[in-house]
């Protein structure tokens, strides 16, 4: 186990989860990176958040929701003038498309005790905090930190395929660990195989382990050596929200447990490592997906065999 704590930096948000007959089902704390932080927490690992909401009633969702999982909150994150809020429809089919109210500003922090950064979607994008995202990202290049991504598209927010790809590929290029979805590949490299994505995110410098998810196929993990398949659990799927955070968060656990959190020690994760941090991150993904919301497991939730 790696000692320190890993920084996620990102957005904070409510989820309004509205039914497909227009209704709203729930209301809950979320946003991808918060996500993260919280399934991380939950597994186990040191973790604090760099985010932006407000102190009002959202706001204490979040707060509240955040501590209760043990996630430590980096000062600043509160200073938003409203929490911003993500409305998520769901089809008759429980797959999610999503629609935001957000501002995002957080404020620069040291980068002390910290032994690796996730950063990733709307928190990479929106201005003018974006910027601050890639200047954290470009210290702890400099401290010798690795960053992983995790860009998360999403088309509602999106200039378009050609430029999202542009900046997917910017801030890729700064990661040592990236992860896509196939969604997030079939739109911003439309026809395109996955070994070709692949290949292509492996190219920049400094990625060592890129990874596409492909839902119920499982997914592909790759790095300049080695190149494995990982399937998915059997699992009832009661909706997919928060699905591909928890899957980041299991995957950054395990490899923290292994002390991987490295460039250096990704390059040398042999195939039979590859498939063990995708299994602990694809069952850590299928239990959020057996139940609704957001919601990744803890720790002794994956230790339980009864569980998918």
């Amino acid at each position: 186990m790696q000692r320190g704590h890993v920084l996620v930096v990102g957005e904070s948000l409510v989820d309004v989860v509205v039914g497909p007959d227009g209704s709203v089902l729930r209301q809950t704390p979320g946003g991808a990176p918060l996500n993260v932080a919280v399934g991380l927490a939950r597994l186990d690992v040191s973790t604090q958040l760099l985010s932006w909401y407000a102190d009002d009633g959202y706001g204490a969702m979040v707060a509240a929701h955040l501590a209760e999982a043990g996630v430590v909150v980096r000062a600043g994150s509160n200073a938003a003038a409203a929490t911003p809020v993500a409305r998520i429809h769901l089809d008759a089919e429980r797959n999610a498309a999503y629609e935001f109210d957000l501002t995002w500003d957080p404020p620069r922090v040291p980068l002390d005790g910290c032994t690796s950064m996730h950063v990733g979607s709307l928190g990479t994008v929106v201005a003018p905090g974006a910027d601050t995202v890639r200047t954290l990202a470009l210290e702890a290049i400099d401290a010798g930190l690795l960053v992983s991504y995790d860009p998360n598209v999403r088309p509602a927010l999106s200039p378009g395929p050609v430029a999202a790809w542009q900046s997917v590929r910017r801030d890729a290029a700064l990661a040592g660990l990236v992860k896509l979805s196939n969604d997030d590949a079939a739109y911003l490299l439309p026809g395109q195989p996955p070994d070709t994505v692949l290949d292509t995110l492996l190219a920049a410098e400094r990625t060592r382990l890129a990874i596409i998810t492909r839902a119920a196929a499982g997914a592909r993990l790759a790095t300049r050596r080695h190149r494995v398949d990982v399937g998915v659990p059997p699992v009832a799927v009661l909706d997919t929200v928060g699905a591909g955070d928890s899957y980041m968060a299991g995957l950054l656990a395990a490899l923290h447990e292994r002390a991987c959190l490295s460039g250096v020690r990704l390059d040398d994760l042999t195939p039979d490592q590859l498939c063990e941090v995708g299994t602990a991150a694809a069952a850590a993904a299928a239990i959020t997906c057996s139940r609704p919301g957001a919601d990744p497991p803890r720790r002794e939730e994956l230790a339980d065999p009864a569980r998918p």
